[in-house]
């Protein structure tokens, strides 16, 4: 059965001539964030949006004097669809205002993309029997109108400008990033474009790129670990209480996701209201372990997972030799920094495991020269503790790394710290439409996020072994945190809220990335890495480089 493709709006056409790339992200893939822009773009037009005054037919256009603002318009031959600001009566013509923020080009003129979405207004009145021969922009930023012309060549324009659109809207992947563009420093969806990034990997563009990426988002994740709390939303706030004592406020659009650790309740109200702001909500164990994640939505992106499921042996073996190499990077890199006397065998073990994994001919041989190095870094790990710690219980270089349960507390941060970079990097993966279940290294297995593993490992010394690190030679980690039982070590109450804080403090900090050269926060460098291996996957960028820190 055939359907009709669904209408294209006027915006859509403007993002088209705006950037085409945004236009796929927006249009096809479901990319869409709030932003600065847009927020503001919503206080210039909250007098036309409300809508009023009546709308004369065609016939009746000769009177004088008429206004009407939001005047819907659509035409099936041409499949596209508009919403005009305003719409002025004029000696028997209709006259569409259009409302924008901002000034006009130096020399007067409209900006293309503004001047798009006009045009395409003034052939949809032509279309729906008005007669319409010139329109206007008006900038709130200069407070004036720029008048447009309608005209044969102005008709061709907006025509080749639609066909366009609808070529890139039946592409299977997004057009090329524009280069180094004055553009791309205001788009609200830069942080999924990567532009610089990508073209600089692809070898489209020598410059070196700008530091667009480095800034946090302005939302936080918010936390909810108290047993028995509820969580409920008022007037655009997450409200969370228990027993009728409020333990936090929040906004809704200061959420960047929310963590309900064990037994919290959730009201539908707040599930609906995080999803209206894109944040998903992620449900772990009391222990920290991954149980689910609500999503506001499946991810778009179809081809990315196509790419994902039919992964070669050779994609998925450069991807596991990568990830290999950096880890094993990484973890020589936390030894030599923290622990005064490592022995030299150590470090060219280690040193050795990541040539090895350079070139590993199977992933069964990379798991194994994983192992190794794993085994030589956590033998040699308690040597960059202090001896002097506050620590209760076995000691980890008794024990060893030990999980499912934890026998002593260096593990248990171990174990708490992976579910969370865990969590997050899940989040990332969600977020640009991956299957966090299907890894290329990791091999699928029920209940296991296989590529959600794949892109922590190169992070687990740099975030989680990190984190551990501070807060038992800082001594901020004492017996008050611990849980000790015969078999196992948990994290009280007061541990977990320890280890939060932490790990959100270590994810706000910057590292220099080693390809871009610019420094940006690991809550950053997950999403980035997330981004530079769907790149990979749809043949944007020729390998994948994992972040590693000297």
């Amino acid at each position: 059965m055939e359907t009709d493709p669904p209408s294209l709006p006027a915006r859509a056409v403007s993002k088209y001539v705006y950037c085409p790339r945004l236009f796929h992200l927006e249009r096809v893939q479901g990319y869409w964030r709030e932003s600065e822009e847009t927020r503001l773009g919503r206080h210039v037009h909250r007098t036309t949006d409300r809508g009023s005054g009546a709308e004369p037919g065609p016939g009746e256009a000769a009177e004088l004097g008429w206004q009407t603002r939001s005047m819907s318009l659509a035409s099936e031959q041409l499949g596209v669809s508009a919403v005009c600001d305003l719409v002025e009566g004029e000696a028997g013509s209709a006259y569409p205002v259009e409302y924008r923020r901002g000034t006009p080009r130096r020399d007067g003129r409209p900006w293309p993309a503004e001047r798009a979405q006009l045009l395409l207004q003034i052939l949809l009145l032509r279309e729906n029997g008005y007669r319409c021969d010139r329109g206007a922009i008006w900038y709130a930023g200069s407070r004036r109108r720029v008048e447009v012309a309608w005209d044969e060549e102005a008709d061709a324009e907006i025509r080749a400008q639609l066909d366009g659109a609808r070529q890139v809207e039946n592409q299977l992947d997004a057009p090329p990033p524009l280069v180094h563009s004055t553009q791309c420093p205001r788009c609200a969806l830069l942080h999924v474009c990567a532009p610089d990034e990508i073209n600089g990997l692809a070898g489209r563009d020598t410059e070196p790129p700008r530091r667009l990426l480095a800034r946090d988002p302005d939302q936080h994740p918010l936390y909810v670990t108290e047993p028995g709390a509820n969580i409920a939303v008022r007037r655009g706030r997450l409200v969370v209480t228990r027993d009728d004592e409020q333990l936090a406020s929040v906004r809704l659009r200061d959420v960047l996701h929310l963590v309900i650790a064990g037994p919290v309740q959730l009201s539908t109200q707040a599930v609906h209201a995080l999803a209206q702001e894109g944040a998903m909500v992620v449900w772990l164990s009391t222990g920290g372990w991954l149980t689910a994640v609500t999503t506001p939505g499946a991810g778009k992106h179809v081809e990315l997972r196509r790419r994902q499921y039919t992964a070669s042996q050779a994609v998925a073996l450069h991807v596991g030799r990568q990830i290999v190499a950096g880890k094993v990077r990484n973890c020589r890199t936390l030894l030599r920094r923290n622990t005064r006397d490592l022995d030299h065998a150590v470090a060219q073990r280690l040193g050795a495991g990541v040539e090895q994994a350079n070139h590993a001919g199977t992933l069964d041989s990379l798991l194994g020269i994983e192992g190794a190095a794993a085994r030589t870094y956590f033998n040699a790990l308690p040597q960059a503790f202090r001896s002097d710690h506050r620590l209760p219980g076995p000691k980890f270089d008794q024990t060893g790394r030990t999980r499912r349960p934890p026998r002593d507390p260096v593990s248990c941060l171990l174990s708490y710290l992976y579910a969370l970079l865990i969590k997050d990097v899940t989040i990332a993966c969600y977020a640009l439409g991956f299957d966090p279940y299907v890894g290329l290294y990791h091999q699928p297995r029920y209940g296991r996020p296989a590529l959600a593993l794949d892109l922590a490992e190169e992070f687990r010394p740099l975030i989680a072994d990190s984190i551990a690190l501070t807060l038992v030679n800082k001594q901020q980690a004492d017996a008050a945190m611990f849980d000790v039982h015969p078999t196992a070590v948990a994290l009280t109450r007061t541990g977990r809220r320890t280890v939060i804080n932490a790990y959100e403090q270590r994810l706000a900090t910057e590292a220099t990335h080693p390809v871009f050269g610019y420094k940006l926060s690991y809550r950053r460098a997950l999403e980035l890495q997330a981004r530079l291996l769907a790149a990979y996957l749809l043949d944007k960028i020729p390998h994948y480089t994992p972040l590693t820190t000297r």
